[in-house]
């Protein structure tokens, strides 16, 4: 862990506990702001920075007091919304439970330091049709793309993903244990359809949905303070039970270097090579991780079907010419009602995602930029930390 990193970390401390700390000498704030905006974490690291006695005079602090300040708007009119919808659900018997930054943001000592990029909610796709499509038009929202498990809709003050299932269906060791999520539902509220997950199978679920995010393209600070977050909220969880299950997902070599990784950064744990890895991965990719892990971690998934990087280039030029009907409904809606368009909305597709903003140029730089050794290094890279794409 560099000094820089650990800067950064005990402002997170700071803000979480309320309790100021020691930075280290000549610590650059300046940076430290500009990892936070990477990470889409700026409210947690300027409030560890006042609880540490910063000067907030410097411009740097106040361009980031500016982002607070927009921050605690923009969840203030993120909490309504979702307020006024799930309101909504309930006066319509719609069965759903909520998930992930829905539940984490009260856990913080103040909502606006866990920013929310979207509202996830798990629904019952059998009420999509004839209940929740016409309520979310009557409420205003727009309809977005569908994916394998999302359907999303849009409002200028809230972003929401409505799950069909709690994990991708592709990836299939977690989806296996998942299935949609239904079988983890508990119901919250007698006079409602309002169901939740205890507290252990939604730490399982955050925590496995952390480690699809770090195999797939990384995952960034604002994931690892979940999980702490969570688990001090939530000190009384069986533990006997999570590494239980856990060990079906295996991902318990997994969590074991991600909780000693925490209690580096958050307690008086020691380091050691697989936590400064880890430290070192989380720090570098970003909240929404890394373009090109995520190009060879899909060739790695690829790879597993015993296909090599010259096979592999080839299917997904392939994919990317002509994509199947399902992905280009979520683009292009007219498909619902008259697939046949699919071959002529082809060219017009690969024109908007390959020749605008130079798409082409990247796509063609990272498709390149695979072969058998990279892949081969990502794979050990994974099994380091105790991950893998275990697919049968």
């Amino acid at each position: 862990m560099t000094k820089q990193q650990r800067g950064i970390i005990l402002l997170i401390r700071s803000a979480l506990t309320g309790l100021g700390q020691e930075l280290p000498a000549d610590f650059d704030l300046t940076s430290a702001f500009d990892t936070a905006k990477k990470h889409g974490i700026t409210p947690l690291v300027y409030y560890g920075a006042r609880k540490c006695g910063v000067d907030t005079a410097p411009e740097t602090v106040q361009r980031a007091f500016t982002v607070v300040c927009q921050s605690i708007m923009a969840d203030e009119k993120q909490r309504a919304e979702l307020t006024k919808l799930l309101d909504a659900f309930d006066r319509h018997n719609i069965k759903y439970m909520p998930l992930k930054g829905v539940n984490l943001k009260p856990l913080y000592p103040t909502p606006e330091m866990r920013m929310m990029g979207d509202a996830d909610i798990l629904i019952s796709p059998q009420q999509y049709s004839d209940l929740i499509k016409p309520l979310m038009l009557e409420l205003g929202f727009d309809e977005g793309a569908e994916s394998d498990h999302e359907l999303i809709w849009n409002k200028p003050s809230l972003h929401v993903e409505l799950h069909k299932r709690l994990i991708p269906s592709y990836n299939k060791d977690y989806y296996a244990y998942f299935g949609d999520g239904w079988n983890l539902a508990k119901i919250k509220d007698d006079a409602t359809e309002r169901y939740s997950m205890t507290n252990e199978d939604e730490f399982i679920y955050i925590f496995t949905h952390f480690a699809k995010h770090y195999r797939d393209s990384g995952i960034g600070l604002r994931h690892m303070t979940d999980l702490w977050v969570y688990g001090s909220a939530h000190r009384d969880m069986n533990r006997e039970y999570i590494i239980t299950e856990l060990s079906k997902l295996q991902l318990d070599k997994f969590f074991d270097n991600i909780e000693r990784t925490l209690k580096c950064w958050f307690g008086d744990g020691a380091s050691d090579n697989i936590t400064d890895f880890i430290t070192e991965t989380v720090f570098s990719s970003g909240k929404y991780g890394r373009a090109q892990t995520s190009f060879v971690s899909s060739a790695l998934k690829e790879s597993k079907s015993n296909l090599n990087a010259c096979k592999i280039k080839r299917r997904r030029l392939l994919r990317s010419l002509f994509p199947s009907l399902e992905v280009m409904r979520g683009f292009y809606p007219v498909l619902e009602k008259v697939p046949l368009l699919l071959p002529i909305l082809w060219p017009v597709h690969f024109f908007k995602r390959l020749f605008t903003k130079n798409k082409l140029k990247h796509y063609v730089n990272r498709m390149n930029s695979i072969d058998d050794g990279k892949i081969s290094d990502y794979q050990r890279e994974l099994n380091f930390v105790g991950l893998d794409f275990n697919f049968k």
